[in-house]
């Protein structure tokens, strides 16, 4: 999955997007926008972009951590809908009822949520680590993503353990690859379903090849 997060400001940012799509489109299945674009864009350039991914099949997720209260939540959800995206990422933190009202609005307009479970950063033990009830934070947030009937979770790629003790009944998102230090490999190897890289495409000379190079990697575990 492409996480279309460019690290620093550019200019003309909607073609930059739509350039990298299109060079990376083969080997990819989905496009993760996150503030990166979602803030600095219009309504209708998102839209354009979301038009142009699902041209080729892939699908659109907005990776904005929604985390509110219900009726923020759901104005949201129908204002990123109505932009093209198919599923929106969330975090659990908000609580069971707000997660699972969540989801049911979502699938309601035809979207999906992925629940925030462990995310990448090293900063992130300092949250989804916490101990919760005598287990970590994490732990409970597995809980009401399952509860929630979510489409699938968030683990970093950088948290091998937890990804390996992570149950799979939900599809595994996992960020972190490259930039951040997670390796393809020992992450598809652990449990992850979908690896997101960013920095490491779009920010290379050679965006093809190294999507390219990513995509044969996990093939290669596959096998």
């Amino acid at each position: 999955m492409l996480a279309l997060d460019p690290r620093t400001n550019r200019r003309n940012l909607s073609e930059f997007a739509a350039k990298t799509i299109r060079v990376v489109e083969q080997h990819i299945c989905a496009v993760k926008m996150n503030f990166h674009i979602i803030l600095p864009l219009s309504a209708s350039e998102i839209s354009q972009i979301n038009k142009l991914a699902h041209s080729f099949g892939l699908q659109s997720i907005a990776d904005i951590k929604l985390n509110d209260i219900e009726n923020t939540n759901e104005v949201a959800v129908e204002h990123l809908t109505n932009m093209g995206f198919d599923a929106v990422i969330a975090n659990p933190f908000m609580g069971r009822g707000g997660l699972a009202a969540l989801v049911q609005k979502a699938h309601r307009a035809s979207a999906g949520v992925i629940a925030l479970v462990y995310m990448s950063h090293p900063g992130a033990i300092e949250g989804f680590g916490l101990e919760f009830g005598g287990r970590g934070l994490y732990e409970e947030f597995l809980v009401r993503a399952a509860d929630a009937r979510v489409d699938g979770i968030v683990v970093g790629a950088t948290q091998l353990d937890i990804l390996t003790h992570t149950p799979k009944q939900l599809p595994i998102y996992s960020p972190g690859i490259g930039a951040q230090g997670g390796d393809a490999v020992k992450a598809f190897s652990s449990g992850a379903d979908y690896l997101i890289i960013g920095r490491s495409i779009v920010e290379s000379r050679w965006p093809a090849k190294v999507a390219k190079e990513f995509q044969n990697k996990i093939l290669s575990v596959r096998k």
